[in-house]
């Protein structure tokens, strides 16, 4: 182990060239080290559980890390990479459906969580990404650039793009009960398909959720724990057009997201609210989220609804039905990004582990003209998806 350690000491210290901005520097009469052979695309990307790299403790090694890249450190320990393992709406989940295929990607430095616990809580840690095969460090720079490293570097354009993240980002249920009855498999995660099928299919994952900055990617991997951004890719406007329904309209902001909202695992949704603002006032809700039936977990889920937001998309018009008592009240209006623990997140029932407010506004009763409250830039206007809740 102390082989392992002292190794990952020295491939560590060139992390900072792993995405093709600046790195570290060399020291002092460091040597020049030749990248590993082999021909581009043959070699491992990031994936579910330990990879065929070197042997040793993932905690050891991931501590060399963390010691020698403090700042990249410090944004990862906050990330949801760190917290893959330890968040609670996936230890909720856990506890209903324990099965090793989730511990592949949420856990993929523990061969067992329950008996390497440290291992288990590093998440998706650094060298999950940066060290997937043997002992050379994985780069998305080309062979030609120059490099200064005292260790071997494997470099593979791949590793910018989506293959880096497919691994953990798109894949099938578990189990093959499916097949064997002739049904079709059933897509848990389709985020890679849905980027692809964008407009932003030439942006790489990293350009969004890595952005450039002090001299390296950050490591904070922004998602949608980000309030600002969250706020900034939705727009919501809100119109009563009668005193009897409440139209909410949504769309994502052009150029600004690659992928279907929510995306990633099932456990997330968008929810979209009217509510009357008087005493004891009806709650009109709706979630957009991927809509499922069946028994829970494996093969026995069937996808029965997509109504996620999808860039490209037109605005899409929400419709909320009012009864006769309540056509003469204000209302006030609500978008929020809730993760969930307890069911998927398209369903009405499971407890929220944490939520994000998008966008809210108030509507007037009816005096006249129908009143227009908005949050962000307007819409594009298009034959969109129209929903009625009543």
């Amino acid at each position: 182990m102390r082989r392992s350690v002292g190794l990952v000491r020295s491939l560590v210290r060139a992390l900072l060239l792993l995405f093709g901005l600046a790195g570290c520097e060399a020291g002092e009469g460091a040597a020049v080290v030749a990248l590993v052979p082999g021909g581009l695309g043959e070699g491992k990307m990031p994936g579910p559980g330990r990879q065929a790299r070197m042997a040793g403790d993932p905690v050891a090694a991931n501590a060399e890390c963390v010691g020698c890249h403090v700042e990249i450190a410090e944004e990862w320990a906050g990330s949801l990479h760190h917290e893959a393992y330890t968040a609670r709406e996936f230890q909720s989940a856990l506890r209903r459906e324990p099965m090793a295929f989730c511990e592949g990607c949420h856990a993929p430095e523990a061969g067992s969580a329950r008996r390497e616990p440290a291992s288990a809580a590093l998440g998706v840690a650094c060298v999950t990404c940066h060290v997937p095969e043997g002992e050379a460090v994985l780069s998305a720079l080309p062979p030609e650039a120059p490099m200064r490293a005292p260790h071997a570097v494997r470099r593979d354009p791949r590793f910018g793009g989506p293959a880096a993240c497919a691994g953990c980002h798109e894949f099938e249920f578990p189990g093959i009960e499916g097949a064997q009855r002739g049904a079709p498999r059933e897509w848990m995660q389709t985020t890679i398909r849905e980027h692809q099928a964008s407009s932003r299919r030439d942006t790489s994952c990293a350009g969004c959720h890595m952005p450039a900055a002090s001299g390296w990617r950050s490591h904070r991997f922004a998602g949608s724990r980000d309030a600002g951004w969250l706020r900034e890719v939705v727009v919501a406007e809100a119109s009563r057009p009668s005193e009897d329904r409440a139209i909410i309209h949504m769309s994502l902001k052009p150029g600004s997201i690659g992928h279907a909202l929510p995306t990633g695992d099932l456990l997330r949704r968008v929810r979209v609210e009217v509510r009357v603002d008087a005493p004891g006032g009806r709650r009109l809700r709706r979630y957009l989220a991927r809509h499922w039936e069946g028994a829970p977990g494996g093969a026995g889920r069937t996808e029965r609804e997509d109504d996620r937001l999808y860039p490209d998309e037109e605005a899409r018009a929400l419709v909320f039905l009012l009864d006769p008592a309540e056509a003469g009240l204000p209302l006030r209006w609500s978008v929020s990004y809730e993760r969930v623990e307890g069911s998927a997140g398209g369903e009405q029932d499971g407890t929220v582990a944490g939520a994000v407010l998008v966008a809210e506004g108030a509507l007037p009763a009816l005096a006249g003209a129908a009143p227009l409250a908005t949050v962000g830039a307007a819409p594009r206007r298009g034959a969109g998806r129209d929903r009625v809740l009543q």
